[in-house]
């Protein structure tokens, strides 16, 4: 025999709140346009707007127009996104980003460092924890005294987001590193881990072009590949939160010898690590070179360079993302990360090779192109993760005590 669940009178309350509050966050509205959209009585929506006014998290900022019908003129009401501040990190095998966040991901404090990775993760996390709180105390000297409520962090490699776990990346020496329940130690708020592909995902879901969001892949390209898919508006995760780690297929059995073990993955073909070995391979010369300086001798006319960025990075890519749209079929295939910075050239060049692998039928109406908006993008990501969980009913309360 099925049962109800009940809700409790405080439950109903809470959900309520949150659908206020989701409302608002979604654009300026009044009172009255909230109780028509989510049914709730006009006395119920401003007892609890009143209370969210007190909290900190909504403000009037004005008068609407007079409906036809004449009238006063409504009060709206916005979200205030600077009720509160997020720290975000972003971190991988050669650097880490620390920003300090509003509650919508505006960086309003950024610090970039190259590491030299420990092989026991709390001395780098401790780095980390150092920066924050550095970004905390000049937040403090600007006048800006909202506490830092929760921290996003985006990682490169498996994560298991509900233990706050780093479990495996092929890059980082790190296994099944508890870095969720350190840095809350450390810090004294919540710690949200997140694979950095997804979190990248979620940015562009959230302030970017993702704007085919039934079937949507993002491909971040820096160090490493990595890739995010949105189904019906949702990241998918898999069983293990490990879904769609297409960095280690193999895309060709006979290519380079991959970090993880392998020969031919993609992440050892088409990410920026490989474009640096491979231009190595052709010219010891190269050896020391940073994409950044890679770039601007390609700029400057270096054959070598424009060779392998266009016949071999962006060949590769180009197989890669044809394999996902016979995969996965999606609308809209979303470039990101330091890659882009390549420009439209190489962003062509990419589509060309998808446009003549991929199936004809599958190629032929979908929108791939370059982020419009790669800078930051990991921390960016981090504090989208947090913006997504602030709005739900799982982890609101545990955010916003």
């Amino acid at each position: 025999m099925l049962t109800m669940k009940t809700i409790s009178k405080n439950d109903m309350k809470e959900l309520n709140r949150l659908s206020i509050l989701k409302t608002i966050r979604s654009g300026v509205c009044s009172r009255a346009e909230i109780s028509a959209s989510l049914g709730l009585s006009k006395p119920a929506v401003s007892s609890l707007v009143d209370e969210l006014i007190k909290e900190g998290l909504v403000v009037e900022t004005g008068r609407g127009d007079s409906t036809e019908a004449g009238g006063k003129r409504p009060i709206l009401l916005d979200f205030q996104a600077d009720a509160a501040l997020i720290a975000a990190v972003s971190f991988n095998n050669k650097r880490y980003e620390v920003a300090l966040t509003n509650l919508v991901g505006k960086v309003l404090f950024y610090v970039k460092k190259k590491i030299t990775l420990h092989s026991d993760y709390r001395e780098t996390m401790d780095l980390i924890v150092q920066d924050i709180r550095q970004l905390t105390d000049k937040a403090r000297e600007q006048g800006i005294q909202q506490p830092v409520v929760a921290c996003g962090m985006a990682i490169r490699g498996l994560v298991d987001t509900k233990r706050g776990m780093m479990r495996y990346s092929a890059a980082i020496p790190w296994i099944d590193a508890p870095i969720g329940d350190y840095m809350g130690e450390r810090l004294g708020i919540p710690i949200f881990l997140e694979n950095d592909a997804r979190a990248g995902t979620y940015a562009e879901l959230l302030h970017g072009n993702g704007t085919y969001r039934d079937a949507l892949v993002c491909v971040s390209v820096g160090l490493g590949i990595g890739t995010g898919v949105v189904i019906n508006n949702e990241v998918y995760r898999g069983a293990f939160d490990a879904a769609v780690n297409l960095a280690h297929s193999t895309i060709d059995h006979a290519g380079p010898l991959c970090r993880c073990g392998n020969r031919g993955c993609w992440d050892a073909l088409a990410s920026l690590t490989a474009f640096g070995e491979e231009l190595s391979r052709r010219d010891g010369k190269y050896a020391e070179l940073d994409f950044d300086a890679a770039l601007r001798m390609y700029r400057e006319g270096d054959p070598a360079i424009a060779d392998v960025l266009f016949n071999y990075t962006g060949y590769w890519l180009g197989v890669g993302i044809a394999n996902i749209l016979n995969v996965f079929n999606p609308e809209q295939v979303i470039i990101q990360g330091e890659i882009t910075n390549a420009g439209p050239e190489l962003e062509r060049k990419i589509v060309e090779v998808v446009q003549s692998r991929a199936l004809p039928a599958v190629a032929a109406g979908v929108k791939i192109g370059f982020s419009e908006n790669s800078a930051q993008l990991q921390v960016r990501g981090a504090a989208a993760v947090i913006g997504k969980h602030f709005f739900s009913e799982t982890y609101h309360r545990v955010i916003w005590k």
